[in-house]
């Protein structure tokens, strides 16, 4: 029995999603590719494309975008091009952890999230993890957004 706890326990703690679980800076990540929605067992991407701001504007807009998610930033750096968060437990999710990518793209910052969340194998499993890099990245879009409205109103860096 006691094997068995031991056992479970591990599982559990080899199960959870960590901030070491996905990349560690923005030249771990495939920017060519363009995937959306999911991308293994429990992890997620999406992508955009932003003009006409820099790798300053970006490393602010994804900070801003995972806190506006209720993600607590463990990590970030803006030269090497990434903010990492984690979200705890919800009533749907155990743990999900975001990485916000951004690199040097046409004339502005190219934007790639990953998400990636707990191994559940229950019936509901993480409920909202898929969601997460739309959310982050409609985050990243606000943002730029309400920059944009206080320095240049007619700029529209997001096509707009």
């Amino acid at each position: 029995m006691r094997l068995l706890v031991i056992i479970s326990f591990t599982t559990l703690l080899a199960s959870c999603a960590s901030v070491s679980s996905i990349p560690q800076s923005a030249s771990e990540v495939d920017f060519k590719e363009r995937s959306v929605g999911q991308q293994g067992w429990s992890r997620y991407e999406d992508t955009l494309q932003v003009n006409f701001i820099d790798e300053g504007t970006a490393f602010e807009a994804a900070k801003s975008a995972l806190a506006s998610a209720n993600f607590i930033i463990k990590r970030g750096n803006s030269s090497e091009g990434f903010v990492i968060g984690e979200h705890g437990m919800t009533a749907y999710d155990w743990n999900v952890v975001a990485g916000v990518y951004f690199t040097e793209s046409g004339d502005g910052q190219l934007f790639k999230v990953i998400s990636q969340g707990s191994k559940d194998v229950g019936v509901f499993g993480d409920a909202t993890e898929n969601s997460w890099p739309q959310v982050i990245l409609q985050g990243v879009r606000d943002y730029l957004q309400q920059e944009n409205n206080l320095k240049v109103p007619d700029r529209g860096i997001l096509g707009d």
